[in-house]
């Protein structure tokens, strides 16, 4: 997606995750938003055209939001990247180079400065780092600076959102997500103004050297506490010597280096073959380095800016909305363990889920998984990234175990987690077995509400949401829509 729809995504997705009950977004407008992609978008096939039509919704539903919510607008508005930071840094280095053009004190050009031999050894250093950097892998920690930045910039962003609020909530967790998304483009923007900044600051370096120079005479000398001519001689050797190949500007020997340093007034000698063998190293170490890597990071920049990569089906909130525009049934899988559930059980079940997820949602079962053979199941299956969910079956006639059925439960959660993360765990339990057992008895409802509170206490340290059903009455809406908002809370809290 382009950057702006990518904001608008992130914006709207933040807002429906925290808005539970449709209040800020109502079901209307996500069915308007729906209904506006589809009609820009008709055929929703390919991952393209999925984008397209998720893009479509945002822009629709961020719009609405934007009319009813003050400060929805400007919060988009702020997210998008400080344009004035991309010329104003580089200008102000370019001023700070001219001004340490000064270079000592007086008409001295003094060869050991800092300004020049000073500007030139960052530089070298900074080339280093950045091809260690390449080599091990590692990110340069731009996406953090660029975090960093604008979350200073950004301090007043929910000024106009209550604080506490639903809306205010939804603005935090978007800006938190935004700024990990658009980290990379972020990094390639700052990268790009560092470089142009420091390309230009070494040309005001160099052009205030020049200027002055026509109007003053620049003598040229050094002078050290610790070093000798001869070390001089070297050193200068060392960075300018390229220079002087190329420029055919000759660097004096060391007797007349010796006669250079300074010793008082008049001491030194006519500094131009100097500033121009220091012209042309700065321009070959330092300025055509930069360039290139300022145009590097700034083709780097406008391409992301432009294809910024998202979510796809993998991502549980994108696969919601493929639905809901007709792109893509869900899917739910059903694993029980030390249970058998009869054939009308799987039949309520299937459509129960169906109820919940979707007509065109599909339900499958998994062959039961005996107790204790929970070690042998997951080393012979693997999670499935076509799962929306993988749905744990309990039946509430069993007496919960951490050592098997919690050991089960967290196992698949981390499974989950490391290899499909956009498919959402949850755990049934099914009250059908035991309610028929005890049909009749004092205390039932009871002895139930203690059962799935064991049940909840042993599956809660695996991270499950979990359900509870009771498949002997006829499913119904009610029992759908608690089954649904169940699975969509689950999913919202894993975004």
């Amino acid at each position: 997606m382009t950057e702006d729809e990518a904001r608008q995504v992130e914006l709207v997705r933040a807002v429906e995750i925290e808005d539970a009950d449709a209040a800020l977004l109502t079901r209307e407008d996500r069915q308007q938003a729906d209904g506006f992609a589809r009609s820009r978008e008709p055929a929703i096939e390919g991952r393209s055209a999925e984008h397209r039509f998720i893009a479509r919704r945002a822009e629709f539903a961020a719009a609405r939001l934007s009319t009813r919510h003050p400060g929805i607008a400007e919060l988009l508005r702020r997210t998008a990247w400080p344009r004035w930071f991309g010329w104003l840094v580089p200008l102000l280095s370019l001023a700070a180079g001219f001004l340490a053009s000064e270079l000592g004190t007086g008409k001295r050009l003094d060869l050991l400065a800092v300004p020049l031999l000073g500007t030139i050894a960052w530089n070298l250093l900074v080339y280093v780092g950045l091809i260690i950097t390449a080599a091990s892998g590692r990110k340069a920690g731009a996406s953090d600076s660029i975090s960093r930045m604008v979350a200073w910039l950004g301090g007043t962003w929910t000024r106009n959102l209550d604080r506490g609020t639903p809306m205010d909530r939804a603005a935090q967790s978007f800006r938190y997500r935004w700024w990990e998304r658009s980290g990379v483009l972020g990094g390639a923007r700052i990268a790009r103004t560092l470089h142009l900044a420091a390309a230009l600051f070494a040309a005001g370096l160099i052009g205030g050297i020049y200027l002055r120079a026509l109007v003053i005479e620049y003598r040229a000398g050094w002078e050290s506490t610790f070093l000798q001519p001869e070390a001089v001689h070297a050193l200068l050797s060392l960075v300018l010597g390229p220079a002087s190949l190329a420029t055919g500007v000759a660097i004096p020997p060391i007797a007349e280096m010796a006669a250079m340093r300074w010793t008082g007034p008049g001491s030194g000698v006519n500094a131009a073959p100097w500033i121009h063998l220091y012209t042309a190293t700065v321009l070959g170490l330092v300025m055509a380095p930069r360039l290139l890597l300022a145009g590097w990071q700034g083709a780097r920049a406008w391409r992301l800016a432009r294809n910024l990569p998202m979510p796809g089906r993998e991502d549980f909130y994108v696969r919601r909305l493929l639905r809901a525009g007709g792109a893509r049934r869900g899917s739910a899988r059903m694993t029980s363990y030390a249970y058998r559930p009869g054939e009308e059980t799987r039949r309520r079940l299937g459509e129960l889920l169906r109820g919940a997820l979707g007509e065109g949602a599909q339900v499958r079962f998994d062959d039961p998984v005996e107790y204790g053979a929970e070690e042998r199941w997951l080393a012979t299956h693997a999670a499935d990234p076509a799962d929306d969910y993988h749905i744990l079956l309990f039946t509430l006639s069993t007496t919960p175990e951490a050592e098997n059925h919690g050991a089960l439960a967290t196992a698949l959660v981390r499974r989950i987690a490391d290899e499909h993360p956009g498919t959402v765990a949850a755990a049934l339990i099914d009250e059908t077995p035991f309610r028929t057992h005890f049909a009749g008895q004092a205390g039932l409802e009871e002895r139930i509400t203690v059962r799935l509170a064991a049940w909840r206490r042993v599956l809660a340290d695996a991270g499950l949401a979990t359900l509870s059903v009771d498949l002997s009455r006829e499913v119904n809406d009610a029992l759908a829509q608690r089954i649904e908002a169940g699975l969509l809370a689950d999913g919202g809290m894993r975004r």
